[in-house]
């Protein structure tokens, strides 16, 4: 494990086994509504352990990077695309859950402003 990443995998043994959880508030720049993301034991394991991570892993370090880019000034040339609007879909083939995530996304974008860099996590796997 990775030195840096000790005082989280002590916090996470020390307090989160009973089903604690660690909020964390989700500004309306990410979303286009304010939100709680819940981090469980399990996030916090999966991410100490360098594993595939799920959607709220994804959102709170989006939630970093765009507080990154507002202190740098460099918020009006970014866009951070939540997870949750490409999400997985559950249906019954794989074809039809990735025809939604298209047809979100592009609807998404249409509507977005232009001349900027849009960021859009891809985990196929969790979300």
């Amino acid at each position: 494990m990775n030195m840096e990443m000790r005082p989280l995998a002590y916090y996470a043994h020390s307090f989160m086994r009973e089903g604690n959880q660690i909020e964390v508030p989700i500004p309306y720049t990410i979303m286009g509504f304010d939100m709680p993301v819940f981090l469980s034991f399990d996030d916090i394991y999966e991410f100490i352990n360098l594993q595939e991570i799920s959607a709220n892993c994804i959102l709170v370090y989006i939630r970093y990077l765009e507080e990154l880019c507002r202190i740098n000034g460099r918020a009006e040339k970014f866009v951070f695309v939540s997870p949750i609007l490409i999400s997985q879909v559950r249906v019954d083939t794989l074809d039809v859950g990735l025809r939604e995530r298209a047809d979100a996304l592009v609807s998404f974008l249409r509507d977005a402003p232009k001349g900027r860099l849009y960021l859009v996590p891809h985990n196929r796997g969790r979300h």
